[in-house]
């Protein structure tokens, strides 16, 4: 009976630990990563939306045009540890979609494509996250900082497993 009253909190409790969890992707980008399919279209829209928490995290009241938004959605908000933590998720979550489709497929000519357009905008996001730390004032933002220019770190010297 005992073993039945934990397994049930468990069960009851997962659901309002996962729920507490942001999303590192909008919905929109969600639904981009899904539709393309191709690996260095799919991480063309990780790139964009490590890009757009770039874009919000360095520049005030940022705007984008209506195109754009019809197609990406809102621009992302949140705190700046929130939006430095959903950015190092996105690289992370691209540097294993490479990997996946490497396993699968390794001789697929778009994959060293795909891991040189990651590179290069792991490289330069790098500056842009550098340059943010002045501003990092608070322990979780400076954490997040560190994390995220890590993380990019990883994917500019990044290969593919």
């Amino acid at each position: 009976m005992r073993y039945f009253s934990m397994i049930a909190l468990v069960l009851l409790l997962a659901p309002l630990s996962r729920a507490q969890e942001r999303d590192h992707l909008t919905e929109k980008e969600v639904d981009l990563v899904r539709e393309a399919q191709i690996i260095d279209a799919r991480i063309d829209v990780f790139i964009k939306a490590a890009d757009r928490r770039i874009l919000v995290l360095t520049t005030p009241n940022a705007t984008q045009k209506k195109k754009e938004e019809e197609i990406w959605g809102p621009l992302p908000t949140g705190s700046r540890a929130e939006l430095l933590i959903d950015f190092r998720r996105i690289l992370s979550e691209a540097m294993e979609k490479l990997d996946d489709s490497a396993e699968r497929n390794r001789s697929n000519p778009l994959l060293a494509k795909a891991l040189d357009k990651l590179k290069a905008a792991a490289t330069r996001q790098i500056a842009a996250l550098r340059a943010l730390a002045p501003q990092m004032t608070e322990k979780r933002e400076q954490r997040a900082l560190l994390e995220a220019i890590d993380e990019a770190d990883v994917a500019a010297k990044g290969s593919l497993k």
